[in-house]
């Protein structure tokens, strides 16, 4: 018992881990892209205060081709994490992709929600604009106890 929920609380250092290197790839791959910057540097849709910022990123539809393919552990688990808090889809595709991306901080340094503007065509079912906001640790920690008392009442199985 005690080790699923330990499990359970190292899955949101996991997670919390992985969505700062999502966002601090997209930050990367924003400074390398001159479309993006012209995007946010032309767009009147975008606040003068979203656009000064240094934490911007762009979503290139190139961060799943720089993380371990999904068969082995690594690339699952990495894969597994970004699905969980949401910013990639059960398809592999990400959330974000094809989007300028604006994060937004948490007090300590961690992302805790994020707009993303899509640049160029928007395709049929796409939002030109697309929010993220990151789970709450609550859900994970009531998944935790949901356990917990299945295993109580002898409800769990191995």
């Amino acid at each position: 018992m005690v080790d699923r929920y330990l499990d359970v609380l190292g899955q949101i250092n996991l997670d919390e881990l992985h969505i700062q290197q999502a966002f601090d790839y997209y930050r990367n791959r924003f400074r390398e892209s001159l479309t993006a910057q012209k995007f946010v540097g032309n767009n009147c849709s975008i606040d003068v205060e979203l656009r000064d910022s240094t934490a911007i990123g762009y979503c290139d539809r190139t961060m799943g081709c720089n993380i371990p393919k999904p068969k082995t552990a690594e690339g699952a688990a990495i894969r597994g994490s970004l699905q969980r808090v949401g910013l990639v889809r059960a398809t592999g595709h990400e959330l974000f992709r094809g989007c300028v991306v604006f994060p937004t901080f948490h007090d300590n340094g961690t992302v805790i929600s994020a707009v993303g503007y899509r640049i160029g065509r928007v395709r049929s079912g796409d939002k030109p604009v697309v929010y993220w906001r990151r789970p709450e640790p609550k859900a994970f920690v009531d998944a935790g106890m949901a356990f917990a008392k299945e295993l109580a009442h002898g409800q769990a199985y191995h």
